[in-house]
C-alpha cells in the first residue's frame, strides 16, 4: 500500500535517496522484511518514521519476502542504491515509474486482464480493500497505508454479498 513516490522515481535523474526506497531501507529478517521510510506525502519533515513489516507468505508465488530476496540475488547492488534496479549490460538501471507501469500493464495483459483498468495505485486501493475484508482494524489499515485521515475508505470496494448483508441486517432492525 506504499505510494509510488516512495517506491520508484519518475525518472532516473529524479531519484532521491531520502524519498525513494534504497536497499538499506529494507531489512531482511528470518521471516519478514522491515521497510523503513523517513519521507512520504504525509511525512514531509522527518517528524516520524514509517516502518512496515512484510511477512513471508508460505507457498505463495506473490510472497514479497521471497520476491525481494530473489531480486537482490539476481540484481546485486550497494546498500545505498535504489531498491529496484533493472540489470543492464553496462550496470544496473534505476527502475522508474514509466517502466514499472508498462511492465505492470504487460503482465496484466498476459493474464487476460484489461490493463487500462489498473495502475500502481491499484496496489494501494486493492491493499486497503483486502485488509478491510480480512477484518483488519481500520487504524492498522490507515497506518499501513500511511494515510493521515480515513480517506482510504473511499477506496474500499464491496461486492453484492456485502451490500446484501447490510441491507438484510437493516431490514431485521425495522420495527413491525
Amino acid at each position: 500500500m506504499v505510494r509510488k513516490s516512495n517506491l520508484v522515481p519518475t525518472s532516473a535523474k529524479n531519484f532521491d535517496p531520502r524519498k525513494q526506497l534504497c536497499r538499506n531501507n529494507v531489512i531482511v529478517y528470518s521471516d519478514y522484511l522491515l521497510v523503513k521510510m523517513e519521507w512520504s506525502k504525509t511525512i514531509q519533515f522527518g517528524n516520524r518514521k514509517l516502518e512496515l513489516p512484510l511477512v513471508k507468505i508460505k507457498d505463495s508465488p506473490l510472497c514479497p519476502y521471497n520476491a525481494y530476496n530473489r531480486m537482490c540475488t539476481l540484481v546485486p547492488a550497494d546498500v545505498d542504491d535504489p531498491a529496484f534496479l533493472i540489470p543492464q549490460a553496462k550496470g544496473n538501471k534505476i527502475l522508474c515509474y514509466s517502466i514499472f507501469q508498462k511492465k505492470l500493464r504487460d503482465i496484466l495483459e498476459m493474464c487476460g486482464l484489461d490493463s487500462s483498468k489498473f495502475s500502481s495505485h491499484s496496489f494501494r486501493r486493492g491493499g486497503a480493500t483486502w485488509a478491510f475484508h480480512s477484518k483488519d482494524p481500520s487504524e492498522l489499515i490507515q497506518f499501513h497505508g500511511d494515510w493521515r485521515s480515513d480517506a482510504y475508505k473511499v477506496y474500499l470496494e464491496f461486492d453484492l454479498h456485502d451490500k446484501l448483508s447490510i441491507s438484510r441486517a437493516m431490514a431485521e432492525e425495522i420495527p413491525i
